[in-house]
């Protein structure tokens, strides 16, 4: 026990083993890719959660406030420009990312999308932003 909890990020040690007896920890995905509601407009990232004991509440914020695809697992790498890991700690020791994608191919097929990043640059300054990212986000390559 004592070598799980030195492995362990401060504050989600207890949550992570907490997980481990009242359900399992797993991955999930909120592509804002793909929305179902005409009143939503689809945005060029994907959103992930690892190790969280909240699988069911992140799935479920997903459609009910964006109406976006969404399902277990992490969000797909095909065609990722970079991502922001968040740096806001969560009580159950998860991790956040933001994967923001070319979607130039959805475009030619008529897609539209909010404020899509077509560069590197792009979405390294969309993760210095601290008005989107709050607690502030560092730069991920794909």
């Amino acid at each position: 026990m004592f070598a799980l909890v030195s492995a362990c990020r401060a504050g989600g040690c207890a949550a992570n083993v907490l997980g481990d007896v009242v359900g399992e920890t797993g991955d999930a995905h909120c592509d804002r890719r793909f929305v179902s509601a005409p009143d939503k407009k689809p945005a060029s990232f994907c959103q992930e959660i690892i190790d969280t004991v909240a699988l069911s509440e992140f799935q479920d914020d997903c459609r009910e406030k964006h109406a976006a695809g969404t399902g277990e697992g992490r969000c797909a790498r095909e065609k990722v420009i970079g991502g922001c890991k968040l740096l806001k700690e969560n009580d159950d020791g998860s991790e956040v990312y933001d994967w923001y994608y070319d979607v130039s191919d959805l475009e030619a097929d008529g897609g539209t999308f909010e404020d899509p990043v077509r560069s590197v640059e792009d979405v390294k300054k969309l993760c210095a932003d601290r008005q989107r990212y709050e607690e502030g986000a560092t730069f991920e390559a794909p």
